[in-house]
């Protein structure tokens, strides 16, 4: 289990984190700032994350990135994504996101950016093969 579904689970009351060899239990508020001290995308990852959770999508973080793999069932099967938490403000080089549309191409997702801003909201968006 990743940090961040640990988050989202001690957060919905559905698991509890107890401290290794004590019998203290680490808080939410604790748990995300451990982790945020290991992992500086950490609150767009659990904000972004917890979005998808609660639109019926299932999430999995993917441990070292700043992605989240999502699915959703539909009538006609199931659409996959591939979705790059960033934060507001914070510059991306081409580069860098042509590697994100190459891996998610080779994975058969949709490549869908997650902005978060610094109130945590979050704009989505899907980037697209365009002709011309």
């Amino acid at each position: 289990m990743s940090l961040v579904e640990a988050a989202y689970l001690v957060d919905k009351g559905e698991l509890r984190v107890v401290e290794d060899g004590e019998k203290r239990e680490i808080g939410f508020e604790d748990l995300v700032r451990r982790a945020s001290s290991v992992d500086s995308s950490f609150w767009q990852k659990l904000v972004v994350y917890t979005d998808l959770r609660d639109r019926g999508l299932r999430a999995q973080p993917l441990e070292g990135t700043s992605l989240i793999l999502a699915e959703r069932k539909v009538k006609e099967g199931e659409r996959r994504y591939m979705v790059l938490c960033l934060e507001e403000g914070v510059r991306i080089g081409f580069r860098e996101l042509e590697g994100y549309i190459r891996r998610a191409l080779e994975s058969r997702r949709e490549l869908v950016l997650a902005i978060v801003d610094k109130d945590g909201n979050i704009s989505y968006y899907k980037v697209e093969k365009s002709l011309g």
